[in-house]
C-alpha cells in the first residue's frame, strides 16, 4: 500500500489533474500516428472470435465487431492503491472520512490540446477513466487530510480517433512499457478554514507527476466539495508536453501541436469504510472496435491492396506505424484513412502540379480518394470477413540483376539500446561503407542500382553516395571519430558513424546515386548509359532506422547491376551529377532574440545563441574547423551577405541562388534536401524567361520522404543554363528548448537546401 502524506481532499483532484495530463501530453499528437501510425493491436489474437462478430455483421445481424481485444498490461494483478496507514489508531472514524476513486466509477481524466490538422486549427480532447486512489479528509483540520498515490491506466486513453489513440500508445505513451502514470501530492493550499459539507473549497495542489521515466512538480487550481457520501473534484493545469518528452508534435504535412496542454481532472470519489479493501485489478483490455456492414471487396479493398498494403504489413517497411494485414484491420481506422489519403498525407507523394510527370508516381487518383471517403463516410462496413487478408497486389519494385550484393564492410550495425534492451534512440541515422568488388582492378560500369532493407520494421529510408578512392582518409577519420564518441559515452562499438544530414564527408566526388524510401524502385539507367566507378570507389550508405522496442542487427545490402564486357566494348556513357548548394540562414524572431537575450543577461554561463557567431563557434566545437566557415562560403557563392537574411515573413525565411548548370545533356533525376525545419524546395530551369520550366516544386517539405525524382519527359538542359534553386524553413516545425540562429551544417537543429541533378549525356 502507498504511504499517504497530509494532504486534502483536494489533492485528490490535483491527482486526477496530473493523471489526465498524463494521457495529455501524448494525445496532442492526435494524428501524430496517422495513417503511418500503428494499429498496434495484437494482430493474432482472437481471429476466431472476429469472424463470429464479423459473420453478425456479413449474414445479417445489424452489426459486429471487430474482437482484436488485447490485454494491455500483462503480467501479475494490478490492485488499487489504498491508505496506507501503519496503525489504525492513526485513523480517527469520529472526525475522518475515507474516499476512494473507483475505476469507471464516473470520474474522468481529459486534456485538451491545439492543434492544427491538415491545415485547419482545432482543439483535441481525449479522456480517461480508468483510474484509482484514496483520501482521508479530516473534518477538524482540513490542512491534516490524507491523500495517496493515485493511479491511471494510460493504455485506456480514448480521443475521437482510434488511429489516434493507437499510436498515442504505441509511440508516445510507451504503455505496453509503462501502462501506469502515477502522482504523489506533496502540498495543498486553500484548506485553512473549517470544514463543512457541501461547501466548495478553492485549492491548489503541488506533487509529483511520473510519466514513463519522467518525474516533474507540477500545480493543479480548482474546487473541491466534500459530501457524507462523495468527494468531488474539478482541478485544471496547463503543462508543457516537451518537459516530459512527448511533444510538441509535429508531422510534416499533417499535424502540428502546441507545447502547452490543458489538462482537467473531474473526480467523483466514493465514500468507503476505513479498512476495506478496493477489489479490482487496474489492468484492462482495449474495446473491440464494432463494425458494420458495407461495400468494400469491390471498391476500397483493390485501392488498399494496390496503393498500401505492399508497405503496410507485418513484417513491411511500414509495419512499425502501421499494420493493413486484414480487412479489419482498414475497417477500424476507417475514418483516418479517409482524412489521410484526402489531404494527400498517404501515400507519401509530395511534388505539386507543377512539377513535371514522374515515373512511379504514388499519389492516389481523385476517383480512388472519393471511393475510400465514400466508404468511410457510410460507416467503414465490410462485406467480408474481418480475417480476410489483404495481400499486395502491385510491388513497386523492378527487379535488376544481382551482378553484386554487397554487405556493410565492417558488420551490422545494431542501433545503442539500453540495459533494458530498449532504443537509446528512436531515430538513428547511420553512414556506412559498403566495398565494391574489382577483382580486375579496372573499375566498375553500374547500371542500375537497388538498395534492399534487412530489417525492414526498422529501415525507415536511404540516401546512397558515390564516395572516390581519395576519401578513404576522409572516411577511415570519421569512423575513428565515432568510435572515440562511443567509448567516451560508454556506447556500444558500432560500424560506420552517425551522419544525420548527408554522408558529412567534404571531399571532392562525393554526391548522390540514389535515394529510397518504401516502395521505391531500383534505379535502372538506359540502355547504353551507366555510373562508372573507379578503382578504389565505394559506396557510402545513409540509412535513417526508426526503432520501436529493440534495436535489431541490420545488414541492409546494395545491389548492383554491372556492365558486362560485351555491353563495355559496345561503348558506356558515364551519367554525370552535380550537386548545388544553397545559404541556409534563418535567424531569431524577434521575440525569440528578446527572451535569449534576456537570459544571456541574468543567468551565468547562458550562451545566447541567437547571434549567429555564436552558433558558428559551437558548430566549430562540435565538427571542425571548417564547418563554420561554410555557411559564409555559401552566401559569397550566391553574392548575398547575412544582411539580405535578416527579415523573416512570421517564423518563414528563405533563401534562393541562381547557379549554372554544370552538364549537357536530358536530365535523368532530381533530387531536393533540407532537414526537419523544412517547410518548400523548388527547382527551376530557366528562371524568369518565357522557357521557364519546375523541375520539382514541393510546396509542403517532408524530410521523411526524400526521393529522387525522374521525369517521365525528357527535359533537355545545357551546361550554363540557369538553375535557380529555393528553399522555405519554417521555425516551428521543430521544437527547440532553447532560441537559436539556424544556419547551414549537420546538426538536427541545423539546416541544409541541396540540390542534386542527374544528366545523361549526349
Amino acid at each position: 500500500m502507498s504511504r499517504w502524506r497530509r494532504l486534502d481532499a483536494g489533492r485528490i483532484a490535483i491527482l486526477a489533474v496530473l493523471v489526465i495530463g498524463t494521457t495529455a501530453f501524448f494525445t496532442r499528437s492526435q494524428w501524430s500516428g496517422t495513417v503511418e501510425t500503428a494499429v498496434d493491436v495484437a494482430v493474432d489474437a482472437v481471429d476466431v472470435a472476429v469472424d463470429v462478430a464479423v459473420d453478425s455483421a456479413v449474414n445479417g445481424d445489424d452489426a459486429g465487431e471487430i474482437d482484436r481485444t488485447e490485454l494491455v498490461t500483462q503480467g501479475e494483478v494490478v490492485a488499487p492503491p489504498v491508505v496506507d496507514i501503519e496503525d489504525p489508531e492513526d485513523f480517527d472514524v469520529e472526525t475522518e472520512r475515507l474516499y476512494r476513486i473507483a475505476p469507471e466509477s464516473g470520474s474522468r481524466a481529459s486534456y485538451h490540446i491545439t492543434e492544427r490538422l491538415g491545415g485547419l486549427s482545432r482543439t483535441t480532447v481525449g479522456t480517461t477513466g480508468v483510474m484509482a486512489g484514496e483520501i482521508a479528509v479530516n473534518l477538524a483540520d482540513l490542512a491534516a487530510s490524507r491523500v495517496g498515490e493515485i493511479v491511471v491506466n494510460v493504455e485506456m486513453f480514448q480521443s475521437d480517433s482510434v488511429l489516434r489513440d493507437k499510436r498515442i500508445r504505441h509511440d508516445y505513451l510507451e504503455s505496453s512499457h509503462w501502462p501506469f502514470v502515477r502522482f504523489r501530492p506533496a502540498s495543498i493550499e486553500g484548506l485553512d478554514s473549517e470544514f463543512a459539507d457541501g461547501t466548495s473549497y478553492d485549492i491548489a495542489i503541488t506533487g509529483e507527476l511520473t510519466v514513463k521515466e519522467t518525474t516533474r512538480t507540477e500545480t493543479f487550481a480548482g474546487t473541491v466539495v466534500v459530501t457524507p457520501d462523495a468527494l468531488t473534484a474539478v482541478m485544471s493545469a496547463t503543462v508543457l508536453t516537451s518537459d516530459y518528452g512527448v511533444g510538441p508534435i509535429n508531422i510534416a504535412r499533417l499535424v502540428h501541436t502546441s507545447d502547452e496542454v490543458t489538462l482537467t481532472f473531474e473526480m467523483v470519489a466514493g465514500r468507503v469504510e476505513f479498512m476495506s479493501d478496493p477489489a479490482g485489478d487496474l489492468r484492462r483490455e482495449i474495446p473491440a472496435t464494432e463494425i458494420a456492414r458495407g461495400r468494400f471487396a469491390a471498391t476500397v479493398q483493390p485501392i488498399l491492396e494496390t496503393r498500401c498494403v505492399s508497405c503496410h504489413t507485418t513484417g513491411g517497411p511500414a509495419w512499425s506505424t502501421l499494420a493493413l494485414d486484414t480487412a479489419g484491420d482498414a475497417a477500424a481506422i476507417a475514418d483516418d484513412i479517409a482524412f489521410v489519403t484526402g489531404i494527400g498525407f498517404m501515400p507519401p507523394w509530395l511534388p505539386s502540379d507543377l512539377s513535371p510527370e514522374y515515373v512511379h508516381e504514388w499519389a492516389l487518383s481523385d476517383e480512388e480518394k472519393a471511393a475510400i471517403k465514400a466508404w468511410a463516410d457510410a460507416g467503414g462496413g465490410l462485406d467480408v470477413r474481418p480475417s480476410t487478408p489483404l495481400v499486395a497486389r502491385f510491388q513497386a519494385i523492378i527487379p535488376i540483376e544481382e551482378d553484386q550484393k554487397i554487405s556493410p564492410r565492417d558488420g551490422l550495425y545494431t542501433g545503442y539500446s539500453r540495459p533494458d534492451g530498449w532504443p537509446v534512440k528512436k531515430d538513428d541515422y547511420r553512414c556506412q561503407v559498403h566495398e565494391v568488388a574489382d577483382p580486375e582492378g579496372d573499375g566498375n560500369w553500374v547500371k542500375g542500382f537497388e538498395f534492399r532493407p534487412d530489417q525492414v520494421s526498422v529501415v525507415h529510408h536511404s540516401i546512397v553516395y558515390r564516395v572516390p578512392a581519395a576519401a578513404a582518409g576522409e572516411v577511415a577519420a570519421k569512423i575513428a571519430a565515432e568510435d572515440g564518441i562511443e567509448a567516451a559515452q560508454g556506447l556500444s562499438d558500432e560500424p560506420g558513424w552517425t551522419c544525420f544530414g548527408l554522408s558529412g564527408l567534404a571531399s571532392d566526388g562525393v554526391y548522390s546515386i540514389q535515394g529510397w524510401a518504401p516502395g521505391q524502385s531500383p534505379t535502372i539507367y538506359p540502355d547504353g548509359y551507366g555510373l562508372y566507378l573507379w578503382p578504389g570507389d565505394m559506396i557510402v550508405n545513409q540509412i535513417h532506422y526508426h526503432y520501436d522496442h529493440d534495436t535489431p542487427p541490420d545488414g541492409s545490402w546494395i545491389i548492383l547491376d554491372t556492365a558486362t564486357s560485351a555491353e563495355v566494348a559496345a561503348g558506356m556513357t558515364h551519367i554525370t551529377g552535380s550537386s548545388d548548394l544553397t545559404p541556409a540562414e534563418v535567424p531569431c524572431t524577434p521575440e525569440e532574440a528578446a527572451v535569449a537575450a534576456e537570459r544571456a543577461a541574468t543567468i551565468d554561463g547562458y550562451v545566447d545563441l541567437c547571434v549567429r557567431a555564436n552558433v558558428l563557434a559551437e558548430i566549430g566545437q562540435k565538427y571542425d574547423d571548417f564547418a563554420p566557415l561554410i555557411p559564409g562560403l555559401l552566401l559569397a557563392q550566391c553574392g548575398g551577405t547575412v544582411d539580405d537574411y535578416d527579415d523573416l515573413d512570421g517564423s518563414i525565411g528563405y533563401s534562393s541562388c541562381d547557379l549554372p548548370a554544370r552538364d549537357t545533356g536530358t536530365i535523368h533525376t532530381v533530387l531536393g534536401h533540407m532537414h526537419e525545419f523544412g517547410a518548400a524546395y523548388r527547382m527551376t530551369l530557366h528562371p524568369d524567361t518565357p522557357e521557364e520550366r519546375i523541375l520539382l516544386d514541393i510546396p509542403v517539405w517532408d524530410f521523411e520522404w526524400q526521393l529522387n525524382y525522374e521525369p517521365v519527359e525528357k527535359i533537355r538542359i545545357e551546361r550554363g543554363d540557369m538553375l535557380r534553386f529555393e528553399c522555405w524553413w519554417d521555425r516551428t516545425l521543430l521544437f527547440m528548448p532553447e532560441p537559436r540562429y539556424i544556419t547551414w551544417n549537420e546538426g538536427t537543429v541545423d539546416e541544409m537546401c541541396f540540390s542534386s541533378i542527374a544528366v545523361l549525356p549526349d
